[in-house]
């Protein structure tokens, strides 16, 4: 397990080395030295996966807090440390792929002084900069309780709860405002995706990408650390995202139904065949295996399956912010390798300080795992061999 745990820590610094390496071509050389994006696909790869999907799945952090602290359901306390640590860096790293993507982060802060109230670009930036702040509250309050730095914890401790309401505050405006960044634009968007509903489903899917996320932290960080998981407390968010998922799928598809877009649906060229594996693959295989109780048993079947839902969202994100702009049909854009090679660089850097964090803060308290752990769904069979 040494081994192995050396090799990851090793191979995600490799990743990362590589793509600070491609930053530094970026800001010397231009963002046209390592990027494909044009004038018909200004919104490339870093705004649909960097900016929208770190936003999404950074909603970890204020859906958990949700569950806990606003609807009471404390069963799910263990969660929110890790789902807080995720979402912070996830954040942070939203803001990394950002200011690549803007090429001049030094005049960035003008947004916070060029005062545009009806602009959902900027209810975005205000809220997601602040979210961003009250996850640093949260994470201080568990760092300094941790290191017994009394009087620091005291403050944070103050204005705890009042931050997390505002934080649940924040992510629910920035979530669906992300959607509004698309309404305004009805004619470069494929029909298939644009919608007056893309605030509700951006929301709905954030809640999704931030239950996904946690459940497969939890098997990851587990079976890494080698600790006991709480397969019962997945199987928990499972049964939730079941619903979360039939309310997405109504809404989604109704409004298809509503504004006569089933059509584009069977015309099987590149965007029907899009939609359908998003629909099909991403989200309704997922929900219909949730529903399985003896799939919410086992920590890899939920894994797997949180997994593709998870995939589902990271689909619906960039097909409806890059895949399905509508441009002439000589005007064509595939991410460069350079592209890649910084979000999984920033995702590398991403990962090793978690693991850092891991091994510092008690952000998982679980009990390690000992002989006689069984896996939840293999447990009946052998008390049977047994007997």
């Amino acid at each position: 397990m040494d081994v192995a745990r050396k090799l990851l820590i090793v191979s995600l610094i490799v990743v990362a080395t590589i793509g600070t390496m491609f930053i530094a071509v970026r800001f010397v050389y231009g963002i046209g030295a390592v990027a494909n994006i044009n004038n018909a696909y200004p919104w490339g790869w870093w705004v649909g996966f960097g900016v929208l999907s770190f936003i999404a799945f950074g909603g970890t952090g204020f859906t958990i807090a949700l569950l806990v602290y606003i609807l009471g359901l404390e069963r799910y306390r263990p969660f929110v440390r890790p789902a807080v640590t995720m979402g912070l860096l996830l954040y942070l790293g939203y803001l990394v792929i950002l200011m690549i993507e803007l090429g001049r982060p030094w005049v960035s802060p003008i947004i916070f002084v060029s005062w545009q109230p009806t602009s959902a670009l900027f209810e975005v930036a205000w809220c997601a900069t602040l979210y961003t702040i009250v996850l640093m509250i949260e994470f201080g309050h568990m760092a300094a309780k941790h290191r017994d730095w009394y009087s620091i914890e005291r403050l944070l401790r103050f204005i705890y709860l009042p931050a997390v309401v505002i934080g649940v505050s924040l992510s629910h405006l920035h979530q669906s405002s992300l959607g509004n960044l698309l309404t305004i634009v009805p004619l470069k968007v494929e029909p298939l995706w644009w919608s007056e509903l893309l605030p509700a489903t951006f929301l709905l899917t954030s809640y999704m990408a931030g239950l996904t996320l946690v459940t497969i932290e939890h098997v990851l960080v587990t079976s890494y650390l080698g600790l006991r998981p709480r397969v019962d407390l997945m199987a928990g968010l499972a049964r939730i995202l079941v619903w979360v998922i039939a309310l997405f799928l109504a809404l989604r598809i109704g409004d298809l139904v509503y504004r006569d877009a089933v059509g584009a649906m069977l015309r099987l060229d590149g965007y029907s065949l899009l939609v359908w594996s998003e629909l099909t693959l991403g989200f309704v295989v997922p929900m219909t295996l949730l529903a399985i109780p003896d799939m919410r048993m086992s920590k890899w079947s939920l894994f797997g399956t949180s997994l593709l839902l998870a995939v589902g969202v990271l689909m619906n994100r960039l097909n409806t912010a890059v895949f399905g702009m509508r441009v002439k049909h000589w005007e064509t854009y595939f991410p460069s390798v350079g592209e890649f090679a910084i979000t999984v660089g920033v995702l590398a850097g991403m990962a090793l300080v978690y693991i850092f964090l891991l091994h510092r803060l008690p952000i998982h308290t679980e009990e390690p795992l000992t002989e006689a752990d069984v896996d939840p769904i293999q447990a009946p069979r052998a008390a049977a061999a047994a007997s």
